[in-house]
């Protein structure tokens, strides 16, 4: 959109795509900046004010030209972050990730199994042995290697743990996620950042102790459905959200 012969000064104004936030009108043209319409106000330098402190001012503000090679005032990096507004991700995605992520841990996570616990491993194929054949010739079944299963559940959960928390720290998302273009944020930060190592371990920590207990489990994935931000309960723990880019 251009200017007319009586435009109304720079600054925010309601969106005229009708995004229902506010867009930045540049004194000329809309940009494509919009913010919530809830926005603290910005603050805007022009490129000729800032011989002073350029070097501290460089870092908070950008400027922008025309084609025409016009200044234009721009956004600090902070309103930046405000104004990219998340596309939450939808429950089938975020189902299919989690599948993706089990076919990428499976193999790996079997491997390590056969190194770091060959005796629980030994144990607990044996007994699935010894009672397929008590099953066929009518027999009595097995004990059940408790102590073995225990060890391997818990190697299995320490794995687990150990890949959502690294992977969300340093990429955003586990690698399902990150294959469909999906990732974590938490809700006070800015799109394209990564949840801290603590935020991380959190929404780990919660999302496996609640997948342990059977209808626990199914109602964290289900709860996203009713809730407004698409949150898993795990995601409700951590204070975060998942997004599409």
């Amino acid at each position: 959109m251009s200017s007319s012969a009586e435009s109304p000064p720079a600054g925010w104004y309601p969106d005229p795509a009708g995004s229902g936030g506010q867009r930045y009108w540049d004194g000329g043209n809309w940009s494509q900046v919009t913010r919530p319409s809830n926005a603290a106000p910005a603050d805007y330098v022009p490129q000729e004010d800032q011989a002073a402190s350029q070097s501290s001012l460089d870092q908070a503000h950008t400027t922008q030209r025309t084609e025409s090679g016009q200044a234009r005032w721009a956004p600090t990096s902070s309103e930046l972050g405000m104004a990219r507004q998340p596309v939450l991700a939808g429950f089938w995605w975020r189902v299919l990730a989690a599948i993706l992520d089990s076919l990428i841990l499976v193999i790996p996570m079997g491997l390590l199994m056969l190194v770091i616990l060959p005796g629980p491993v030994d144990e607990v194929l044996q007994y699935f042995n010894d009672t397929m054949n008590a099953s066929l010739n009518a027999g009595a079944l097995p004990a059940e290697p408790a102590g073995a299963i225990a060890s391997i559940n818990l190697f299995s959960a320490v794995v687990v743990f150990l890949y959502r928390t690294v992977f969300v720290a340093l990429k955003g998302g586990t690698l399902g996620k990150l294959i469909l273009g999906l990732r974590v944020l938490r809700v006070d930060a800015a799109v394209g950042t990564t949840p801290p190592w603590g935020t991380s371990a959190l929404r780990a920590a919660a999302a496996g102790l609640l997948g342990w207990i059977a209808l626990i489990g199914l109602l964290d994935v289900l709860v996203m459905l009713f809730t407004p931000k698409k949150q898993t309960l795990h995601d409700i723990v951590a204070r975060t959200i998942v997004y599409k880019k």
